[in-house]
C-alpha cells in the first residue's frame, strides 16, 4: 500500500486548483504544498501587481499538513515578506513566516465541520482568498465593527486579571500601578509556561515585604506582581492614541522597550524596571520570578464586542535576583520577553455575557435545600449577587441526592455549605443559621436576612409560616421586592410568586389568587392531591424524613425553569405582581408554563375587630360593583369565598358564589336563600383542591350609609352559624365597609 503521506499531498493540491482564485501550485514534499492565488483587488493596484497595503496581485501560501491530517486542518503560512502590519495575524518571531489567522475559533473543527475532506479544504482556501482581499484594501479592521484586538493564541504562558480593573486605572497622565499577584508553572520542555493570576489589588514594591516574592520551588508556584502601565499624554496635552497594527514579535527586552515607545509607554515602563532594582537591591531570592506586565493601548475606536478604545497587550518577564549578579533581568536588553495570553478573571460581568443577561439586582436566599441551593447557583453563574442565605437545617446524607453542594458538605450547616459553594464566585454573602420565620419577624435580626441593599429576597422553604412571616413584616415603602418559589408533585409542578409593588398583592394573596384560578385540573391535582405530596422517606433505621422522593435532574430541570421565571422578573420588574406556574409531563422533559400579572387587592379595614383586614382580589371587587351597580333599586349579594389567617388578621377573598334563588332582594333589605347553597360551597371547596372556603358573605347598601344595627345582628348570627372570622362585606355607592360577629360581651367573633 502506498504511503498515505504523498496522497494526501497531492490530494490537497488537486482541491486547491479548483478554486476560481488558484494560480498554480506545487508539492513541496509529503507535508508541504506551494499554492499561488490570485488576489482581488481595485484596478489601480493591478496594474502595479501590489496593492497599497503591500499585498500582491498573485500570493505564494504553503499549506502545511499535520502529523494527524486529515484529522486536522492543513495550517498556512505566507511569504516571510509579507507584511505584518495587519490584524489577525498569529503572534511570532519576525524569523518565521507570518501566520494568518482565518477563522475565529478552532481552525480544526472549522475544517472537520465538513463530512468531506474535499469541501474541508477548499473552504479553508475561500476563506484564506478572503482574508487577502481584505488585506489587500485594509479591510481587515473595521471601524464599524469595532478595532480588532491583537492576537494571543498558542501562547504559553497566560495571565488571568479583570480586564476592566485594567482599564479603569488608565488617567490622562501615563503612570504605571503595581498588583499582588501569584503564579505557578506548568509543562515541561519547551511547552513549559506560567499561570500568573491577579485580583487587581495595589500592592506597591515593597523592600520589607517578605510576603510579596515568596515562593515554593517543590511547588513551582509563589507571588510575584503585575504592572499595568499606560501612555503619556502628548506634549501638545492630546491622548496618545496608537492607530497601527505593530507585528506581535517582541521577544527581548529592548523589543519591549521599542514597543512601549510606540505605544507612549516608555515612561510607565522605565519606572518600573528602576523600581525592580530598587526593590531588589542587595537582595536575594533562590529562583526566578515571572513579572507580568500589561501596556494599555488607546486606539482609535473601540475594540470589537467592547465599548472601550484600551487594548491590553499582556506580556511576561523573569528576573533572576540570585548571589553575586550583574543585573536583575539575564541578558539585559537581549534579556528573554514572551508575549503571553488574557484570560479574563472570574467576575460578574464575565459570568453575564457568558450567559446573555443584563446586570440583575442583588438577591437574598432564604432558605438553602435542594431548591434554594440551586437557585443560588444558577444566579451567581448568571452574574448576580447574593446578599444573604438563610436556613437553620444541616445536611444530612440524604440530602446529597438533589443539594447543589458537593457530598464533601455533609454535616454542614446547609447556609454554610451553600456559603462555600458561592465562595468561589467571589461572593460573600452574610449566613444565617437561625430560624427564618423567626427572624423575619424580629426587627433587629430581619436586616440580617434580607439585608437593605437587597434587589429580591426569595423564598425557597416551601414554608407557610415563612410566607406569612414575609406578609407580616413587610412594610409598603420597602424597595426590596420578594419572590416564592416551590416545587411540589414529585418536582412535577413548580409556582413562583413575586409580590407586587409596596408587596400588594402579597404571597398569601397569589397563593389564594392560584386556588382561585387555577384551571388545570392536572396542576391542581399534583399541588393539592396527598398522593403527590410529601411523603415519609427512610433515611436512617427507625429515621425518616418529610421529604419528595425525586431525582436529582427532575429538581434540577424544574428549579432552572424557575430561575429562568426570575430573571425575566428581574429584567422587566412590574408594578403588579406575577403568578407562574409550570407543569412538567410524567415522562419527558416537556414542561407548559403560565404567567400572568396580577393587580394589587384592595384592602378594606374591618371595623372594630382589632386590626383585622379583609383582603379582595381586584376583579372580584369590579363583579361586586358591578352586580351592586346591576340592582340599582335593590340591595344585592352573595357569598365569599377565599382563606383567612388568624396570624395576619387577614380575610382574602378571589371568589364569589351567586346568591341561591331563595334569596330575597328588596330597597331596604337583602336576605341571603339557603337552597343549594351548602352544596354550591362544597363543590367549589373540592374544585379549589379543598384550599378555598366559604369566608363570609357580602350585599349592597342603596346609600352611602355603614353597617346598619340589621346588619351587626346578621354578622353576630354568622358567628354563630359558621366558623369563626366570618366577615359581613357591605358595599355602598362610594365604598366599602366590613364587619366582624360581635359575642354578648362585644368582643369580636
Amino acid at each position: 500500500m502506498p504511503d498515505a503521506g504523498p496522497l494526501h499531498a497531492e490530494k490537497l493540491l488537486r482541491i486547491a486548483a479548483a478554486h476560481p482564485e488558484f494560480a498554480s501550485g506545487k508539492i513541496q514534499d509529503d507535508k508541504l504544498v506551494r499554492i499561488e492565488l490570485k488576489v482581488e483587488m481595485p484596478i489601480a493596484y493591478k496594474a502595479d501587481n501590489i496593492s497599497v497595503t503591500g499585498v500582491r496581485t498573485v500570493e505564494p501560501v504553503m499549506l502545511h499538513l499535520p502529523d494527524d491530517y486529515p484529522w486536522k486542518s492543513p495550517r498556512v503560512t505566507l511569504r516571510d515578506d509579507f507584511p505584518r502590519h495587519f490584524p489577525h495575524l498569529l503572534p511570532g518571531p519576525n524569523t518565521s513566516p507570518p501566520r494568518p489567522c482565518l477563522i475565529d475559533g478552532d481552525p480544526d473543527e472549522f475544517f472537520l465541520q465538513y463530512g468531506l475532506v474535499e469541501y474541508g479544504v477548499y473552504n479553508l482556501i475561500e476563506q484564506l482568498a478572503v482574508w487577502l482581499r481584505k488585506a489587500a484594501i485594509d479591510h481587515l479592521n473595521d471601524p464599524a465593527h469595532g478595532w480588532e484586538p491583537m492576537l494571543r493564541r498558542e501562547m504559553r504562558s497566560i495571565l488571568i486579571c479583570d480586564a476592566q480593573a485594567a482599564r479603569k486605572t488608565v488617567t490622562k497622565s501615563g503612570g504605571c500601578v503595581i498588583w499582588g499577584a501569584e503564579y505557578i508553572r506548568y509543562g515541561k520542555g519547551g511547552s513549559a509556561g506560567f499561570l500568573i493570576t491577579s485580583d487587581a489589588e495595589r500592592k506597591p514594591l515593597d523592600r520589607k515585604d517578605k510576603n510579596q516574592f515568596a515562593y515554593s520551588e517543590a511547588d513551582g508556584r509563589g507571588n510575584t506582581i503585575a504592572a499595568v502601565i499606560w501612555p503619556d499624554k502628548q506634549p501638545d496635552g492630546r491622548p496618545h492614541i496608537c492607530d497601527q497594527y505593530s507585528p506581535e514579535d517582541v521577544s527581548m527586552l529592548g523589543d519591549l522597550r521599542r514597543r512601549a515607545k510606540i505605544y507612549g509607554c516608555s515612561r510607565g515602563l522605565d519606572m518600573l524596571l528602576s523600581n525592580l532594582d530598587r526593590r531588589w537591591n542587595k537582595r536575594v531570592l533562590g529562583a526566578t520570578v515571572p513579572i507580568a506586565i500589561i501596556l494599555c493601548v488607546r486606539r482609535p475606536f473601540p475594540l470589537v464586542h467592547s465599548d472601550s478604545c484600551i487594548e491590553l497587550l499582556p506580556y511576561m518577564l523573569e528576573i533572576n535576583p540570585c548571589e553575586n549578579r550583574t543585573e536583575l533581568i539575564g541578558g539585559g536588553e537581549d534579556g528573554p520577553v514572551e508575549p503571553i495570553a488574557h484570560v479574563q478573571s472570574l467576575t460578574g460581568e464575565l459570568l453575564r455575557t457568558m450567559s446573555d443577561v443584563p446586570e440583575r439586582p442583588s438577591l437574598a436566599i432564604l432558605g438553602c435545600g435542594s431548591v434554594g441551593s440551586k437557585l443560588a447557583l444558577h444566579a451567581v453563574r448568571a452574574g448576580q449577587s447574593i446578599t444573604a442565605i438563610s436556613d437553620a437545617g444541616w445536611l444530612r446524607p440524604h440530602n446529597m441526592a438533589r443539594h447543589a453542594a458537593g457530598a464533601d458538605r455533609v454535616f454542614s450547616e446547609k447556609a454554610d455549605a451553600l456559603a462555600k459553594e458561592l465562595f468561589p464566585f467571589g461572593q460573600v454573602p452574610a449566613v444565617n443559621n437561625g430560624d427564618i420565620a423567626a427572624g423575619l419577624r424580629t426587627e433587629s435580626i430581619r436586616p440580617n436576612l434580607v439585608p437593605k441593599n437587597t434587589g429580591m429576597a426569595i423564598n425557597a422553604t416551601g414554608s407557610l409560616s415563612v410566607r406569612e412571616a414575609i406578609a407580616a413584616s413587610a412594610v409598603p415603602r420597602e424597595r426590596t421586592r420578594y419572590a416564592e418559589a416551590a416545587l411540589f408533585g414529585k418536582g412535577r409542578i413548580g409556582y413562583l410568586f413575586v409580590d407586587g409593588k409596596g408587596h400588594n398583592p402579597s404571597h398569601c394573596d397569589l397563593i389564594a389568587e392560584f386556588y382561585a384560578s387555577c384551571d388545570d385540573p392536572e396542576a391542581m391535582k399534583l399541588i393539592s392531591d396527598p398522593d403527590f405530596g410529601l411523603e415519609q422517606v427512610q433515611i436512617g433505621q427507625g429515621c425518616g424524613s418529610l421529604t419528595m422522593a425525586i431525582d436529582d435532574a427532575q429538581i434540577s430541570m424544574m428549579t432552572a425553569g424557575l430561575f429562568r421565571q426570575i430573571g425575566h422578573s428581574c429584567d422587566q420588574l412590574a408594578n403588579e405582581g406575577l403568578l407562574v406556574v409550570g407543569v412538567s409531563e410524567p415522562d419527558t422533559p416537556a414542561t407548559r408554563w403560565q404567567r400572568r400579572l396580577v393587580a394589587p387587592f384592595e384592602t378594606v379595614m374591618i371595623e372594630e375587630s382589632g386590626g383585622w383586614q379583609l383582603r379582595i382580589a381586584p376583579q372580584i371587587a369590579d363583579r361586586i360593583r358591578s352586580e351592586a351597580k346591576d340592582f340599582h333599586s335593590a340591595e344585592t349579594g352573595g357569598l365569599l369565598i377565599g382563606l383567612s389567617s388568624e396570624r395576619l388578621k387577614t380575610v382574602t377573598v378571589v371568589d364569589l358564589l351567586n346568591a341561591p334563588p331563595d334569596s330575597t332582594r328588596s330597597a331596604s333589605l337583602f336576605v341571603l336563600g339557603k337552597e343549594g347553597l351548602k352544596d354550591a360551597i362544597e363543590q367549589r371547596h373540592e374544585m379549589s383542591g379543598k384550599t378555598l372556603f366559604d369566608v363570609g358573605t357580602w350585599h349592597s347598601h342603596l346609600s352611602d350609609e355603614g353597617p346598619s344595627v340589621v346588619d351587626w345582628q346578621t354578622a353576630a348570627d354568622l358567628k354563630v352559624d359558621r366558623t369563626p372570622p366570618s366577615v359581613l362585606l357591605i358595599v355602598t355607592p362610594r365604598r366599602f365597609h366590613a364587619i366582624l360577629g360581635k359575642d354578648n360581651n362585644g368582643e369580636r367573633a
